[in-house]
């Protein structure tokens, strides 16, 4: 179980660094579409990280 929360905290990184990117260069070519899309990706890596860390808390981890 352990394992299943390090992978979500995984995805969810890999999520809010490819959502920040979108959004940068959204932000750079005035594309507010890719703007939108990169919150919304960089959102939901901020909650799977966060899910996966309390999954492991409960498993009994004790990891932060």
């Amino acid at each position: 179980y352990v394992m299943a929360a390090t992978s979500k905290q995984a995805k969810g990184k890999a999520n809010k660094v490819a959502g920040s990117a979108k959004k940068a260069v959204g932000k750079a070519t005035k594309d507010r579409s890719l703007q939108a899309k990169g919150s919304v990706q960089k959102a939901k890596g901020t909650v799977q990280d966060a899910a996966g860390k309390v999954e492991r808390k409960v498993r009994g981890s004790g990891k932060k």
